[in-house]
């Protein structure tokens, strides 16, 4: 026997947010099948409305403030019928303020399997079709985010109406269900800020960093984007997850910063996550920006693929394809960027993970739906995975790495995974590992440092302090327990495994003049300190002063 409830809806309470990006209106739909009573959700002190300025370097844009609001929702009516499909929750065509990105999101761990949410929108005065929304699990799952779930959320352009249905085979409807749109700040990039069309031939070689559109260069809101308090990592980027983003295809170059702010709010907003999902997103022009803030080159954990979050870089495509095709340029940037993400971290495109993440070896560049419930990326996305892999393989196939080469000769016992990838720095190379850095400069070679000894090193600049690069790994000295390691501008001396001791400049001359730690004065216990004109380094049976004005060193035993 068919059922039918009537249940009243309920109005959230305005909430104000300062900072770039978009304008969040929060509707709740009548639920069919519950007979929960109706709880208002607590009211938040409402901010005080400002707008924020790109910084002068990219143009000082000024970008209006989020707002997030609450809209009336009226009393509706659904029937369900248990063992077959039938609508649980549905809200009926309802104008609201204008609109660009929409989705529905509800209490997390109460949507039946096989639920289905699709909607209507109205833009410039008429009402679209019903589109499907792509339905997640808990995306943000080892992410350390408080999660709504929910649906990913659609780019309509300018809308002001919704109508929504939610479709199930149980008697229940998720529970606290709520249409979320957001309307964007629509500035474009500002003057200065290069966006790639990626239409060029894509040399192989070393897989330098694409140009990519920095957070601040696109005007993710610092009131939303920086809630994580601290960014959390894995180990290495053992593999790229690729997602798509399930809006319309047709959107300009211009709408894509509009594009990116909409998801940050849908993300931090309506699904209670601390930052944007994703690692990085590339549009359809081929331009590639910055997501999740804690580091392009190092393993942060997204909020993308629920339980393999952790050691995978989530890259989702801007767009729906299922419908559409990917275009060149999008192509061409996904093949740049996965080749340097994965080439500077020496991860190959093509096999599997060596070691497990959550609870499988997945393949190096992977689609969401290999890991989650879910259609994404896209048949046309998926279908070019296999061809993805092949022309990231041929990208970094002549990448000559004399690190990587080092590495590989130490052993990932000795280094452990790639944490952060290899990259160009004051004219040489770098790369950190879990267990030390590498070092490679042209005529110096390739060093390896750790420990003691690396971290003092960056303490005083790394290779942008005055040391400059190694020239030397960790070489025994005369004396058991003491190590040294020669830069282009100095020296550290590791005493034990626990303690490095910086000496340079004349200092270092006149010490190893009085036959460094073999000598009289013994090895070093205080680094190299300066007090106005005057280096010190203390000793174990002395002290070595340098004048820098008058030129006089004194060397004074104890």
């Amino acid at each position: 026997m068919r059922q039918a409830h009537r249940v009243t809806g309920q109005t959230r309470a305005p909430r104000i947010l300062t900072g770039a990006g978009a304008v969040v209106s929060s509707t709740v739909i009548a639920l069919a099948g519950s007979m929960l009573p109706a709880t208002a959700a607590p009211t938040p002190t409402p901010a005080t409305p400002s707008t924020w300025t790109v910084p002068a370097a990219v143009g000082s844009t000024v970008v209006e403030p989020t707002v997030v609001r609450s809209l009336d929702v009226p009393a509706t009516y659904a029937t369900f019928g248990r063992g077959k499909r039938s609508v649980v929750a549905k809200l009926e065509p309802t104008p609201t303020s204008t609109y660009g990105l929409v989705g529905v999101t509800w209490e997390p761990s109460t949507a039946a399997a096989g639920t289905s949410v699709s909607l209507r929108a109205r833009v410039q005065g008429s009402w679209g079709r019903w589109m499907p929304l792509e339905v997640e699990g808990d995306a943000a799952s080892a992410a350390g985010d408080q999660t709504r779930e929910g649906t990913d959320p659609i780019w309509v352009g300018a809308a002001d109406g919704v109508a929504v249905r939610v479709i199930s085979r149980a008697d229940r409807a998720p529970r606290d269900l709520s249409v979320e749109t957001v309307e964007p700040d629509r500035t474009p990039l500002a003057a200065g800020v290069s966006s790639r069309t990626g239409t060029e031939r894509l040399p192989s070689g070393f897989p330098a960093m694409p140009d990519v559109v920095t957070r601040q260069e696109w005007g993710a809101d610092p009131a939303l984007g920086d809630r994580c308090s601290d960014p959390k990592y894995g180990s290495a980027a053992r593999a790229v997850v690729v997602h798509h983003t399930v809006n319309s295809n047709t959107y300009s170059a211009a709408d894509s910063p509009a594009l990116m702010r909409s998801i940050l709010a849908y993300h931090t907003q309506s699904q209670g996550w601390c930052d944007i999902g994703y690692n990085f997103v590339v549009d359809r022009y081929g331009t590639i920006f910055e997501g999740r803030r804690g580091g392009m080159r190092r393993p942060v954990r997204g909020a993308h693929a629920g339980d393999y979050n952790t050691d995978t870089v989530g890259i989702s495509m801007l767009g729906n394809f299922d419908t559409g095709k990917l275009t060149r340029p999008l192509k061409n940037a996904m093949v740049r960027l996965i080749g340097w993400r994965l080439g500077t971290s020496y991860m190959p495109a093509r096999g599997r993970t060596k070691t497990r993440i959550h609870d499988r070896r997945l393949k190096r560049i992977l689609g969401h739906r290999d890991v989650m419930s879910t259609a994404c990326p896209g048949e046309s996305g998926y279908a070019f995975l296999p061809r993805l892999r092949d022309r990231v393989a041929a990208y970094v196939s002549e990448y000559d790495s004399p690190i990587k080469a080092r590495a590989d000769e130490l052993g990932a016992s000795v280094t452990g995974p790639v944490f952060e990838g290899e990259r160009f720095a004051a004219g040489g190379r770098r790369t950190d590992f879990a267990n030390g850095a590498m070092f490679n400069k042209r005529g110096l070679g390739t060093h390896w440092l750790k420990g003691a000894t690396r971290r003092a090193y960056k303490r005083v600049g790394g290779v942008y302090g005055a040391l400059g690069y190694p020239k030397t790994d960790a070489l025994r000295t005369g004396v058991s327990g003491v190590f040294l390691v020669r830069f282009e501008g100095g020296s550290i001396y590791r005493v034990g495994k626990k303690r490095g001791y910086l000496v340079r400049g004349r200092i270092m001359l006149r010490y190893r003049k009085r036959g460094g730690v073999e000598g009289r004065l013994g090895a070093p216990t205080v680094t190299l300190t300066r007090h106005g004109p005057r280096d010190k380094v203390t000793f174990e049976h002395g002290r070595i002063v340098h004048n820098r004005e008058s030129g006089k060193i004194n060397v004074i035993y104890s």
